[in-house]
């Protein structure tokens, strides 16, 4: 094809012009794969936090009932559901908590601990002293750093749970954890046979934590339960700001990596602009040639779709390279309100590799168009003169 071959002869011949449009490119294109891999590293690391306390689907009693009774026959039909990972059941009572003079309220839930941990991690990464499983047998309670605070209690020592329509109870401190969430920290946590022995009401809980392999189905599993009459819900309904704040974040930065993106294709609309001006002698030696000004315009068309193609695929192979080598760096921080240091993660999505660069291609030949269409509206004559 003639006017390819003349593209490509053009870009050839003018190696330092060539060098700076590709270059522009590929360190736009670059700075956006980093960027990205940047973003879906944040994005993950903020589902792995929040969903390390937060379960993907709750599901809640029937309406007009105040507690799951055949939990146990729910909880065979919500395994058989695909993509289920874990299943924990509750049972969540108010009570009072005295230690010598300090009385405090607290939500106190019974659990099965190595259910709540698949769902929560708690007993992996928030626990500061004592053990998780300790609670697994007899009268023994998990206490929040908050609530360790307020009764001035330690590990070993007694505390009395009490409420007006229950017998006190002793429970032994066993552990304390901290997840830096108020509401978690000043929370107690039992053996779901010391909870249900507390509030009498028998083999009941009040609600199931689900966790599952692919949050995004959530709500397909929720549809399942919620056709047996329970209240179940997906965190897209329980925490929608999630979803919102995660969708403004993703926009803004799309936004901000087109533009350079954008302004980095202009670059090569200047390049190819002082192309039209330079080979003025050579479009009319073209154009006497026979060639139309149709030809004309796809020769400066494809010189700039070309240096764009260029230039996002190296620019989208270094990108790729860095942020799998910061990601191999594990870089962390911490922060005073998680006990767990947050490593920065660098995700490189393969759609983006291939995306990217298709869009640097689209680009540059638009910002191409405009010194196509000027070199194709030179008159042959003037044009050989120069």
């Amino acid at each position: 094809m003639l006017e390819l071959f003349v593209a490509i002869k053009h870009i050839r011949t003018r190696k330092r012009q060539t060098v700076l449009a590709v270059g522009a490119v590929s360190l736009a294109v670059a700075i956006i794969i980093i960027m990205r891999a940047s973003i879906n590293g944040s994005f993950d690391t903020i589902f792995n936090l929040f969903f390390e306390l937060a379960p993907h689907v709750l599901v809640l009693p029937k309406e007009g009932e105040e507690y799951i009774y055949l939990y146990k026959t729910l909880i065979e039909f919500v395994w058989a559901i695909p993509g289920v990972a874990a299943v924990s059941p509750a049972l969540s009572t108010t009570a009072s908590l005295s230690f010598e003079d300090n009385v405090e309220n607290v939500d106190m839930t019974g659990v099965v601990p190595s259910e709540l941990n698949k769902v929560t991690s708690i007993g992996d990464k928030y626990m500061t002293d004592g053990d998780f499983y300790a609670i697994s047998s007899g009268r023994r309670v998990l206490l929040g750093e908050k609530m360790v605070e307020n009764l001035d209690v330690k590990i070993g020592e007694d505390v009395v749970a009490s409420s007006p329509d229950t017998a006190p109870m002793n429970l032994v401190v066993a552990g304390i954890f901290r997840t830096g969430v108020e509401e978690w920290d000043q929370s107690a946590f039992v053996s779901l046979e010391t909870a249900q022995e507390f509030l009498g009401e028998g083999d009941v809980i009040t609600y199931i934590n689900i966790q599952i392999d692919d949050p995004y189905q959530a709500d397909f599993v929720a549809d399942e339960i919620s056709a047996l009459g329970y209240d179940a819900k997906s965190w897209r309904a329980l925490f929608p700001e999630i979803e919102q704040t995660l969708a403004i974040e993703t926009f803004s930065n799309n936004l901000v990596q087109v533009l350079i993106l954008l302004i980095a294709s202009f670059g090569i609309a200047n390049v190819m602009n002082m192309l039209v001006l330079e080979k003025t002698k050579d479009v009319g030696m073209l154009m006497a040639m026979g060639a139309n000004r149709f030809q004309v315009r796809k020769i400066f068309v494809f010189e700039s779709g070309i240096l764009g193609l260029a230039g996002g695929a190296l620019g989208s192979a270094f990108g790729a390279l860095v942020s799998v080598y910061l990601n191999s760096l594990a870089i962390s921080y911490s922060i005073p309100t998680s006990p767990q240091p947050i490593v920065i993660k660098f995700l490189v999505d393969p759609f983006d590799l291939i995306a990217f660069p298709l869009l640097a291609l689209a680009l540059s030949m638009v910002a191409g168009v405009y010194p196509a269409h000027k070199a194709s509206k030179l008159d042959p004559v003037v044009a050989l003169r120069g």
